[in-house]
């Protein structure tokens, strides 16, 4: 009389379903419920989750029930976060200011926050409340001009509302995440690998709570990356280059990857994809230009190199050495000194890398050149790991799935006020990633 289809409860669809069900409890607790002071919750939510999302993509195989399933779930846990106010980060007051200042036709490079309260250019109960709230009142913004333009879009939109720009910023991001999924599937196509790999970016926890649930903007500029990354790869430099320029526009670490791409594309095609992406992202800056812009923005670039340090790694070791030898933080010396060494090795790596042997060797380069920029960096915040993620797709390369989920150990840094790193959680997350790394780049060689 019945006819059950017993495939629909095997052991795979079972821990599946939960996995499905418990992710769905985790990313409603992390949005709605939980203080990034409240570590334990937090790190339990995160374990949860990771467990779940290491068993799906380290298994081998998934059937397409299955694997539709996962995909449509990756979606779902996006959408949960859609009227949570970020708890994690409070990056999104700046952004909502920015906004703001550009409605009331503000140029939002040209004036401190501290500057805008002191001669009340931005009246309003609402305005007043993110003044209050943000981390970077006497910093200029350093947002490039995609950003600035989506941020006015929500202000627009949100009518005065700061709980609607957030809203609307959500949804901004997460029509983002939708075009990467369609980009992906078509690099995945062109690379002909396992459909299956989607998940490596679209499961993850880390991408989807700071992305999606702390409204960082990385997921706009990967979609714009990853759409690029698609149209370099079917030889279209034209479609390639403004999708890039796009990317810079919103975020400006892409660059790292330029000098890849002009050795893939050679050295004729390689300039006039870089002169064609300088030009418009010229042209995308005009709105805001004028003689004090560059003067700020330099300003606001130079305190990041050598006043701003968070969950560093080789600048860290520096410093120690340079207390060693001069009693005080070398700050100001070696944040001058680790970019230009990052530069040289990115451009010894995009030099000798092997190109035209596959297109899966440029991935490969891709993934080792942001991984020696965040190593040299100065500060690290879990959101800029979703880029390696990302790229970790069409790689070999699992490191950075590890790193993702480690990264979270810095909320401990919150737990306490003031706030304070743990010098054995760094060596903890490094080590252990670029141990992991190391004994990666040595099997793959020998494969």
């Amino acid at each position: 009389m019945f006819n059950f289809n017993k495939s629909v409860f095997s052991s795979e669809n079972i821990i599946l379903s939960i996995g499905v069900f418990i992710s769905v409890i985790c990313y409603l607790l992390l949005g709605y419920y939980t203080e990034r002071t409240e570590s334990i919750q937090l790190f339990a939510g995160i374990a949860l989750l990771f467990s779940f999302y290491l068993f799906v993509v380290f298994k081998p195989s998934l059937s397409d029930r299955n694997f539709n399933f996962i995909l449509i779930s990756s979606f779902l846990f996006r959408a949960i976060f859609i009227l949570a106010v970020p708890a994690l980060s409070d990056d999104y007051f700046r952004f909502i200011w920015d906004g703001r200042l550009i409605e009331e036709g503000i140029n939002p490079f040209l004036y401190l926050p501290d500057e805008v309260q002191k001669q009340s250019l931005l009246v309003g109960e609402m305005n007043n409340a993110l003044y209050l709230k943000m981390n970077s009142p006497n910093y200029y913004s350093v947002y490039p001009p995609v950003l600035h333009f989506i941020f006015f879009i929500a202000s627009k939109l949100s009518l005065s509302s700061n709980y609607g720009a957030i809203i609307i910023l959500r949804i901004v991001i997460l029509l983002a995440e939708i075009g990467s999924y369609f980009f992906l599937t078509k690099i995945i196509a062109f690379l002909k690998l396992p459909k299956n790999r989607i998940l490596i970016y679209l499961l993850n926890p880390l991408v989807i709570v700071e992305i999606s649930g702390n409204l960082h903007f990385e997921g706009v500029m990967l979609f714009f990356v990853v759409a690029s990354f698609y149209f370099l790869l079917i030889n279209n430099i034209i479609f390639s280059s403004i999708l890039f320029s796009l990317a810079v526009s919103t975020k400006l670490l892409p660059l790292v990857l330029l000098p890849l791409i002009i050795k893939k594309l050679g050295l004729k095609k390689g300039f006039i994809y870089s002169l064609l992406v300088l030009l418009l992202s010229s042209v995308l800056f005009l709105p805001f230009i004028n003689q004090e812009l560059i003067s700020n923005i330099g300003n606001s670039v130079g305190l990041y190199f050598q006043k701003f340090e968070f969950n560093a790694s080789i600048y860290y070791l520096a410093r120690w050495i340079g207390f060693q030898i001069s009693g005080y933080n070398e700050i100001a010396i070696i944040g001058k000194l680790l970019p230009i060494i990052s530069f040289a090795l990115i451009m010894y790596i995009s030099l000798k890398s092997k190109l035209k042997q596959s297109d899966k060797i440029f991935f490969e380069s891709a993934l080792t050149i942001l991984f020696v920029y965040y190593l040299f960096s100065l500060i690290i915040h879990p959101w800029y790991l979703t880029f390696l993620v990302l790229i970790s797709v069409f790689s070999n390369h699992r490191f950075a799935l590890i790193w993702s989920l480690l990264i979270f150990l810095t909320y401990l840094t919150y737990a306490s006020v003031p706030f304070m790193e743990n010098a054995w959680v760094l060596l903890l997350e490094y080590g252990l990633v670029i141990t992991w790394y190391l004994s990666e780049k040595n099997k793959l060689k020998l494969a």
